[in-house]
This record gives C-alpha cells, structure tokens and sequence, in this order.
C-alpha cells in the first residue's frame, strides 16, 4: 500500500519544488536593456532562464557599493523591469503591476520612496522615470507589487545563476531568497562622486 503512495510523492515532488516558476523556451534571445548613458545596476547577466510569479511581492535588493565601491551615494533616474508570459502556464489575470522604490537594508524594505502603476509587456522592458531622480544614500529595493493580480502575475524575467540579490515575500514581512538567480530588474542612475560637485544642473545636463 505505501509504494503507491511514494510513486505519487516521488511523481509531486518535482513540481512542488518548482511552483511559482517555470523554465523559458529556449529560443527567447538575451535581453541587452536600455540603451543609456547613466551608469546601470544590474544583477542579472542578460540570458533569461526561468519566469516565476511566486511571491507576491517580487524584489532586488541593490547595493551602489557593488558596482562603484566607496561612492557617496547614488541618484536613481530610471528602473527597468522584465516580464514574460509563458503558453505554459496560466495566462496572466492582470498585466498591471506596482513598481516600487524603497529604501533598506537586506533585510528588507523599509521606507517607500515611489510607487507607479504599470502595465507589463511580454518578453520586453517596462521603464519607470524619476524627475527629479531618487536619492539613495546607501542601499535600496526594487519590488514588483502584484497585489491586483489573485496569482502573482504578470510573471517576471529572471536568469539562471544562483548567488544574487533577488527576493520574494508574501506578506511583506519576511522576504526569502529566491535561489535560482536574479530577476530581470535594472537601476540607471548617476553616482555622486562628491556631495559638493554633484549639482543639481550637471544632472539635468546628463537627460
């Protein structure tokens, strides 16, 4: 009676694991981003793997030190997200999303600096803008807010290299580690080299 019973297990097993997401078809080409002359934060190493809608809230947690180490701060001109929506999977019961900034630690996001509601586009970026630009003295969360959708939906792009800083939360409270790469989520922006020659005008000069 328990070899059954164990086949079955054994059989739900793999899809347990995998609930939320999927892999993508094998032909979907890379993803190069924005063309842009500000700097670009970005995890993601541009080859999609996987789409997930697990979580229903979906975030990167960026930290400026990163990518120009001992800066004194960063000014947050533009966001970019990627979506896509798979014929294997349940088709999404909303394309609109809240994008989100938040200011805090990896922890957890703490403080919303803008929200803006979007409508996501399948296997192509949706950018949000920041006039004037968001200033991040130290650490900040990009979050995808599906709280319009009853599943997670629309599903967000991610690669396939485990290691990075994307995260996932149902409750807004506690936040777990998506382990199976980065979501496609991208920060453009301006470092402040120095409080005193970064002015607001050398900044509008850059857009």
């Amino acid at each position: 009676m328990r070899k059954p019973f164990a086949a079955l297990f054994l059989f739900l097993l793999p899809l347990m694991a995998f609930a939320g997401q999927v892999r993508v078809e094998s032909d979907i080409p890379g993803t190069p981003g924005c063309p842009t002359d500000t700097e670009v934060l970005q995890y993601d190493d541009g080859t999609p793997q996987w789409l997930t809608w697990g979580g229903t809230y979906r975030g990167v947690w960026f930290n400026p030190d990163d990518f120009l180490p001992d800066n004194n701060g960063f000014y947050l001109t533009m966001m970019e997200w990627w979506f896509y929506q798979s014929p294997n999977t349940d088709p999404w019961d909303t394309n609109q999303f809240y994008a989100e900034i938040w200011n805090g630690d990896v922890n957890g996001p703490l403080t919303l600096l803008d929200q803006q509601l979007l409508t996501a586009i399948h296997a192509a970026p949706v950018y949000t803008y920041y006039d004037p630009p968001l200033w991040i003295e130290d650490f900040f969360w990009a979050v995808v807010n599906t709280e319009m959708s009853a599943g997670g939906w629309p599903s967000v792009f991610a690669d396939g290299t485990p290691g990075g800083h994307s995260f996932y939360s149902d409750d807004f409270m506690v936040w777990e580690y998506w382990d199976l790469g980065d979501y496609f989520i991208r920060a453009h922006g301006v470092y402040a080299l120095s409080f005193e020659s970064t002015t607001w005008g050398e900044l509008k000069a850059l857009f």
